[in-house]
């Protein structure tokens, strides 16, 4: 009787020890799973803020010129580039 009562104490550990891995098995392929979307999110969040880091810069370089240092914005003006003919006289 005592050996029948340990042989099915053993057997039901066992299903509870193969249950156990398979949820850890399962655990597992979850948290490897969301690892790899975290890295993802992480790698947009760094190329986001070094886009913005630069687009700030360049903000705050403009800025300092037009205000601290008055300078003024550049106007395009076409008659100041010579053209194609000019440069063929100036070169020759």
């Amino acid at each position: 009787m005592i050996n029948m009562g340990l042989g099915v104490s053993i057997i039901v550990v066992a299903l509870y020890t193969v249950t156990w891995h398979h949820q850890s098995y399962l655990l597992y392929k979850e948290a490897k799973k969301e690892s790899k979307n975290s890295q993802k999110i992480m790698a947009l969040h760094k190329q986001l803020l070094t886009e913005h880091s630069a687009q700030i810069s360049g903000n705050k370089i403009k800025d300092k010129a037009l205000n601290e240092l008055q300078m003024k914005r550049p106007v395009r003006n076409d008659k100041q580039q010579p053209k194609k003919n000019e440069w063929e006289e100036i070169i020759l």
